[in-house]
């Protein structure tokens, strides 16, 4: 992997923890405004379906946000791309799919792959 992917790949991932932490904020603020004003049971009945969603989302943010600071520090110690199973690197368009990959597909497939789970 040359110095351009390197650079193209830690602006993204910034880009996405960016995003990540906005949508955190906006996700705090919406809570706390929400809950006030409510009158009756279907609405508060609502709030509690939609905010049910909204930290499943924010759960699945947080996930992500975790996988995005691992791929950022092996950018800093020149790990970065590198599978964490076999020691192969990563393919740039596995990267590109997932930036936050840490495994190589074939590691990754056998990792997904149903027999290993059988024994």
């Amino acid at each position: 992997m040359n110095a351009t992917d390197l650079k193209y790949f830690k602006s993204y991932l910034l880009e996405q923890k960016s995003n990540i932490l906005n949508k955190s904020t906006e996700f705090r603020s919406e809570q706390l405004s929400a809950k006030q004003g409510l009158i009756d049971e279907a609405e508060v009945a609502s709030l509690d379906n939609s905010l049910s969603l909204s930290i499943q989302l924010h759960e699945r943010d947080r996930s992500v946000l975790y996988q995005i600071e691992k791929a950022l520090s092996k950018l800093e110690e020149g790990s970065y791309g590198q599978c964490e199973s076999c020691g192969d690197t990563i393919g740039v368009s596995r990267l590109k799919a997932r930036p936050f990959a840490s495994l190589c597909i074939q590691c990754k497939e056998e990792q997904e792959d149903p027999r290993n789970y059988l024994n």
